[in-house]
């Protein structure tokens, strides 16, 4: 783990108080605040992942140059967790998926604070960066029992078509008519792997069909599910967090060299007041 010096010296750099960087993290807390009320009254279990439980375990909070959370939910909860959201979170709060939002082409939804709205760059496959303007963010990622050979498989069609389907701009018109006309494809595969998925009974969670990830869980890391401080606050992790990260990024305590340190390259946050 880190000392503190280097923590702080950490912070400094990336991250001190009344900078861009921190106040988009105050933001998030916010939402993480409310995000983990709403799945709390609901009993809808929840956990912290990827950067977001790195952070916990390593800084007791935010990477200082992370500007994301990432959570996880299993798949079967998504729709108890839309329509929890729906009733009881404040008009500022929403879940966005590929379903309900054309300009979201993910295949996992995000809970986004629609009065917090960020304009960033995103790096396409020639290296060039494009402007996108969207709200602010939390990931849920979606676990399902599985195995991750067959899930690669299917992602290598479901993917291309779902990223071709919902990026004309860059594509190009071509791309998204293959990918509309193969798009029902992909869903026959996606309702076949459910099927399959249903008579697998093992230790293992992957990431939802069409997420383009593949990294496995192990239930017997994540369940019953434990907690684990994030800037002073208690929230929900993988009951042994520490073989949970390990089996994924190896040695998670270590710092990234600096040239391989990544952001989501915000250029400037706007605030639009909700009716």
């Amino acid at each position: 783990m880190i000392s503190a010096q280097q923590q702080a010296e950490l912070r400094t750099k990336y991250n001190p108080d009344g900078s861009r960087q921190r106040a988009i993290q105050l933001h998030l807390l916010d939402m993480l605040a409310e995000f983990d009320r709403i799945c709390k009254e609901n009993n809808i279990e929840y956990w912290l992942d990827s950067g977001t439980l790195i952070g916990a375990a390593r800084h007791s909070g935010f990477i200082p140059w992370d500007d994301d959370l990432d959570v996880c939910i299993l798949k079967k909860d998504v729709k108890r967790l839309k329509r929890a959201v729906e009733k009881e979170a404040t008009t500022t709060y929403k879940i966005i998926d590929a379903g309900c939002n054309n300009n979201h082409f993910h295949r996992w939804p995000r809970f986004v604070n629609e009065s917090i709205i960020i304009d960033r760059e995103i790096k396409e496959a020639d290296g060039s960066f494009s402007p996108k303007r969207e709200n602010l963010w939390l990931d849920i990622f979606l676990q399902t029992e599985g195995t991750p050979e067959t899930a690669r498989k299917i992602n290598e069609i479901y993917g291309r078509c779902f990223r071709r389907r919902y990026k004309i701009k860059n594509d190009g018109l071509v791309n998204y008519i293959i990918g509309t006309a193969l798009y029902p494809v992909c869903i026959l595969f996606e309702n076949i792997y459910s099927l399959y998925r249903r008579v697998i009974s093992g230790n293992e969670l992957i990431h939802a069909i069409g997420s383009g990830f593949y990294s496995v869980r192990h239930k017997s890391d994540i369940f019953p599910l434990g907690e684990i401080e994030f800037e002073n606050k208690m929230y929900p992790a993988p009951k042994d967090y520490d073989s949970y990260l390990r089996r994924i990024y190896g040695d998670y305590t270590l710092l990234p060299k600096e040239e391989d340190i990544c952001t989501h390259n915000y250029k400037n946050i706007e605030y639009k007041k909700i009716k």
